[in-house]
């Protein structure tokens, strides 16, 4: 007997719940889901170990403004939900280079926004979802959850959820 292996996607759609938690009606397809076509960062390399040495060199400042556009908010939102000082991100982005650290959060950012994407299938649904207070947040934002590597593991736990139809 052989068996074979099909891939499916999920297509999520919000369905409105007073519960504690989102919930989503999940549809089932075998569509093929390309990645997110999301070069903010603009690494060098595909590489993970080249992409972590340029990392803590520090990367180029205008990815801040960049990361700002995609995610449709201002520079100095953008320093809050990454947990940057604003003048210090600013002073760093008239440097030309932000630091390990700033270069660190402001991928994290970028990572987020991509798996949003990914899992609710357009830049449009994922910055809505990104954006919209979730009681699973305790009515915060999924955005001010990027702050904290922590808070930010939490939201790519729920996208997980979503993106396999596991009701949380």
């Amino acid at each position: 007997m052989k068996t074979t292996k099909t891939e499916y996607t999920w297509e999520a759609k919000e369905v409105a719940v007073n519960e504690a938690a989102l919930k989503y009606e999940v549809t089932l397809s075998t569509q093929e889901r390309l990645p997110p076509d999301l070069k903010v960062i603009g690494f060098k390399s595909d590489d993970v170990m080249e992409q972590v040495a340029e990392l803590k060199e520090g990367l180029p400042g205008g990815i801040v403004d960049a990361l700002g556009r995609e995610l449709e908010i201002s520079r100095k939102e953008l320093a809050r939900v990454a947990g940057v000082a604003e003048r210090t991100l600013i002073r760093k982005i008239q440097d030309g280079r932000l630091s390990a650290d700033q270069s660190e959060r402001m991928a994290r950012v970028a990572r987020l926004l991509a798996k949003a994407i990914e899992v609710l299938g357009t830049k449009e649904r994922a910055l809505r979802w990104l954006k919209s207070p979730r009681d699973y947040f305790a009515g915060k934002p999924p955005l001010d959850m990027a702050d904290t590597e922590l808070g930010c593991r939490e939201v790519f736990n729920l996208l997980g959820r979503i993106e396999y139809g596991v009701f949380s």
